[in-house]
Order: structure tokens, then sequence, then C-alpha cells
């Protein structure tokens, strides 16, 4: 690809990896680069998971949180930033009661494959140049014709001390071990998911993302999409 910002309407960089890899900000600062739009993949299930505790709904219930899908548009602007009936969420998304409960709403299979087909819909904007997309499943099921897949990988005890880090950086109640634990456990919750567990795809780009600063990893990820 000779021009990385020529309008290219389906061309997507899927960037997938578990639970504090760092994927988030790699993908933010990828798509801001090029000018092209962030999908937040993760943020969706959170703001899902909001209005499913609004409401009151039963997380562990599938037809209940695909009945207010159905009765919900959710969508993101360029910059990544969901929105729910047309309403901004942000600080809402990460609080430690999202965290505790988006895995109930994420575990559902058919909430999934819903949700999923409204992220597809972003390709149809006539005003996406391209797509930077994260999340657990973002090449292998969001976007499986990405023209470039890309793994994050950093071990779990490094995810821990960084998540730690943004707590305490944050103002949050930070705690190492309890920190490794939950991200043991998301992991391990994560595997099961079949063909949704976050994994090196085949043909995928692997990023040893602990062991380099953020720019050199998005030197990395610059070079891979102008080499498509």
């Amino acid at each position: 690809m000779s021009e990385v910002n020529q309008p290219q309407m389906d061309l997507v960089v899927a960037i997938d990896g578990q639970s504090g890899s760092g994927k988030s900000t790699l993908a933010r600062r990828l798509a801001q680069s090029l000018g092209w739009a962030y999908l937040d993949s993760g943020a969706w299930y959170r703001a899902l998971t909001w209005m499913a505790l609004q409401q009151g709904l039963n997380l562990k219930d599938e037809q209940e949180i695909l009945q207010m899908l159905s009765q919900t548009k959710i969508t993101s602007q360029s910059d990544g930033t969901v929105l729910v009936d047309g309403s901004v969420l942000s600080e809402e998304l990460r609080t430690p009661l999202i965290d505790a409960s988006v895995s109930d709403v994420a575990d559902h299979p058919m909430v999934r494959k819903a949700l999923t087909l409204q992220m597809q819909m972003l390709l149809a904007q006539k005003t996406v140049l391209g797509i930077v997309a994260d999340g657990r499943d973002a090449g292998s099921i969001i976007f499986p014709q990405a023209a470039l897949k890309v793994f994050v990988k950093v071990p779990l005890e490094t995810r821990a001390k960084r998540r730690q880090a943004q707590n305490e950086v944050a103002g949050l109640s930070s705690n190492y071990a309890q920190i490794l634990g939950s991200l043991s456990q998301r992991d391990e919750r994560d595997a099961g998911r079949g063909t949704s567990a976050p994994r090196a795809l085949p043909g995928a780009k692997v990023l040893e993302n602990h062991s380099v600063t953020v720019e050199q990893a998005i030197g990395c990820l610059l070079n891979w999409v102008k080499a498509l």
C-alpha cells in the first residue's frame, strides 16, 4: 500500500490481545496516526453491561440482554467514544461494578453475535477511511477480513504491574495480588470462549509489547500497515 491515508473503505487493522496487554492504547494511537476510526470493542460490551444494570436486568439471562439490545442503538465515534441511543458514555464504563459484571454479558454467544453485527456496520459509514479495531476477538470474529491482524503478547505478571500502576495514577485502590488473580481468572474465562478466545491467528503478526516503548510499538505497527 503506497499511501496509508488513501480511502479504502474495507481496510481494517484488528489488534487482539488479553486484558491489560496494552492493545487499546496501541489501537487508539495507531488510528490517530493513520487518520482512521478507532473501534474499542470492549467499550461496547461495557456500554451494554451499563445499560443492563441501569434497567435491573439479570446479567445471566441471555434473552433479557438480547431483548434490550434489540431496542438499543450502540455506536461509536471515530475516536472510539461509545454512544448509547445518542448519549455519550465515558466514565460510567470504567467503574469497578462494570469491571466485575461485563464478563457475564460478554459470555453470551448470541449477544456477542448481535453486537458484532452492529460493530461491522461501522464499515458502511462513507466517512470511514479505515478502522483500527481492538478486542479479544477483533480479528477472529468481528473483522475476519482484516487486512492486518496483530496479536499483542505480554506476560501476565507484567500486565498486572501495568494495571496496578494505572489504578494508582487514577487514584484507585490497587493491590498487586488481587489484580494478578483477577487477570488470571479473566484469562481462563476468555480461553473458554471457543472461536472468540484471544489468540494469535494464522497469518497474524505477533507484537511482544513488554520490552518496547509505546512509540516503538506504534512504529512497528505503522511499518506493517505500510507494507500491505
